[in-house]
């Protein structure tokens, strides 16, 4: 597994400012995933709730260097113990998953 944290400020794609935390298995699919919006609304994803009314966990296969081009913001590599800590600690207003 390897962990990420997303931030899409300074994109130039017009994306809403959020930053993610994801999970990607050995495949390259995200299997657990936070985003915390501006707004200060948490969403948690997972396998076992990959949608409802407010998002869905990311689809498609993970592309780093797609991903770390500076035009969606700035993506890191982050340890699996701190992105266990914000899933676990994070209060979601979607409600606890898994």
């Amino acid at each position: 597994m390897k962990h990420f944290l997303y931030c899409s400020s300074g994109n130039t794609e017009g994306l809403d400012e959020y930053i993610g935390y994801f999970e990607n298995n050995g495949e390259g699919y995200c299997v657990r995933y936070v985003e915390i919006q501006a707004s200060s609304t948490a969403l948690r994803y997972s396998e076992g709730n990959a949608a409802d009314k407010y998002a869905h966990l990311p689809e498609g296969k993970w592309s780093e260097s797609e991903a770390t081009r500076a035009t969606y913001g700035h993506c890191i590599q982050i340890s699996g113990e701190l992105f266990d800590t914000v899933w676990a600690k994070t209060t979601c207003d979607n409600g606890k998953t898994e």
